[in-house]
Parts: C-alpha cells; structure tokens; sequence
C-alpha cells in the first residue's frame, strides 16, 4: 500500500488534460494536481525508507 502513494501519473495526465481541453477551472485543477504531487512523491519516499527498514530486520 506505501508504494502506490508517490505515484502520481494520474495527477498530471489529469491537470494537464483539463487544462489543454479548456475546461472552465483548469487552472484551479492543474494547480491542485501539482499540490498533490508535492505532497505525496515525498511522503511516499519516506514511508517507503521507513517500511524497507522495518520490514528487513524482520527477516
């Protein structure tokens, strides 16, 4: 579940698409895309840090 935080294709294919496509807040959807991409890529990095060293010394 850790490894699915950081991934954020989703976020971009959908604020850069709405945006290109016109839609009415576009601006406002790519600005929340990026702020959930800053969020998520670090907190998934470290979560990720934290759980392989949990997880290594259980084996």
């Amino acid at each position: 579940m850790i490894s699915y935080l950081p991934k954020t294709t989703v976020q971009a294919a959908v604020g850069a698409i709405s945006l290109a496509m016109g839609v009415a807040y576009g601006d406002v959807i790519l600005s929340v895309s990026f702020l959930s991409i800053l969020t998520t890529a670090p907190l998934g990095a470290i979560g990720i840090r934290l759980a392989a060293r949990r997880f290594s010394k259980n084996t």
